[in-house]
């Protein structure tokens, strides 16, 4: 997740309570900073998830094309995302590519995709013997 638990204490509200604003229906008011469970229509009024997790996810991305570091360094910053001084010569897919490397890494998503929601083998085991042999 983007971060969950930075958003979290911004907010001041659990780990929990943050995930469900973010994948329900909610939406974020931005010029009160109320949260509603009715899109208002405006501009200023975005889905959690995406203000949260998909802007981010596009202004990095843009910035890193479009060769735009003096954007993306401050950014990095502020997501406490740190490079090593020779992927930072890197322009454009490869920039891009880094960055995301560094920020949301594939392998430990899977991993953890896997942990949370894969049945253990043991429990796995009983309900698969019947396909495995006859």
């Amino acid at each position: 997740m983007i971060r969950l638990q930075m958003y979290a204490s911004k907010f001041g509200v659990d780990e929990s309570k943050m995930m469900e604003r973010l994948w329900g229906e909610n939406f974020l008011y931005s010029v009160t900073k109320k949260w509603t469970t009715k899109n208002t229509g405006s501009a200023t009024c975005n889905h959690g998830f995406v203000q949260f997790c998909y802007e981010p996810i596009k202004q990095i991305i843009n910035s890193c094309m479009n060769d735009q570091k003096d954007k993306l360094w401050p950014m990095l910053h502020k997501l406490s995302i740190t490079m090593e001084s020779d992927k930072k010569q890197s322009m454009g897919k490869a920039l891009m590519k880094r960055v995301m490397e560094t920020w949301l890494p594939a392998s430990s998503a899977l991993l953890e995709m896997m942990i949370f929601h894969l049945p253990s083998p043991s429990a796995a085991q009983r309900y698969r013997v019947e396909n495995l042999y006859e």
